[in-house]
């Protein structure tokens, strides 16, 4: 009854944020109502997420994705539920400095699920792994223009020497079955940039990679193939790729 009562005072308010005073008493009740694990039961500040400031919510991500499906999704709606212009973009901070953005836009929820660190947060690979195919599945939310933001920043991110997170290219090979749109954006703007960025250093998302790349190499479709990235592989991996996927 009483998180109702919290979700009832935020529908039934105006367009803007949840005051400061009603985030405090939800965050408040968090830490008193404890769940049958001894933890705080994270439902009580679902109401308000939309005004808790993104860095906060970062570090609410991982009871948040412990829960069940259901509470994952609906969190994660209501953190973006006034950010629909944004929901296409990985948001700066004004002033590097300051930590000021609220919310959390659907594209930067998609980036920062990939960066978990699982292992450190203590949930299992599978669970992880689930949490973004979740998400995938969710088209009104994630559709392919979410999808490939966060796959583009997440790229950008790789070239100026940040790791691919462990569910990357796992989540381009499912966008690939998922959204035929994104086709040619992947077969000549995201391949080539992971070559660039050499992405067969690391086993695991070379394999993707390949996976991927054979997976577009014929698409049927005029003009839409992966052969260009191929071919920007260096001579070593460009064998090893034809080794493992012969051309036909």
């Amino acid at each position: 009854l009483l998180i109702c009562f919290l979700d009832n005072l935020v529908t039934a308010a105006d367009k803007s944020l949840p005051s400061p005073e009603l985030i405090d008493a939800c965050q408040e009740i968090q830490k008193a109502r404890l769940d049958a694990d001894g933890n705080p039961d994270i439902r009580y500040i679902m109401p308000v997420v939309s005004g808790i400031k993104r860095v906060e919510l970062l570090k609410e991500l991982p009871d948040f994705v412990k829960g069940s499906d259901e509470i994952l999704k609906t969190t994660l709606h209501r953190m973006s539920e006034r950010l629909g212009r944004y929901s296409m973009i990985f948001r700066d901070e004004p002033d590097p400095s300051e930590n000021t953005l609220r919310g959390m836009s659907s594209c930067e929820q998609m980036v920062y699920l990939h960066q978990l660190d699982f292992h450190a947060i203590g949930i299992p690979q599978k669970r992880y792994l689930d949490v973004i195919r979740v998400c995938l599945e969710d088209d009104e939310v994630f559709n392919d223009r979410v999808v490939q933001a966060a796959l583009d920043y997440i790229s950008g991110k790789f070239l100026e020497g940040e790791s691919l997170p462990l569910a990357y290219m796992r989540t381009i090979i499912l966008t690939c079955s998922k959204h035929e749109s994104l086709h040619s954006w992947i077969c000549h703007v995201l391949l080539p940039r992971l070559v660039e960025g050499q992405v067969y250093s690391d086993k695991r998302q070379w394999e993707g990679w390949m996976r991927c790349a054979k997976m577009l190499e014929n698409t049927g479709d005029h003009g839409i193939s992966s052969l260009e990235a191929i071919d920007k592989l260096p001579e070593e991996q460009k064998k090893m790729y034809r080794a493992k996927y012969p051309k036909k």
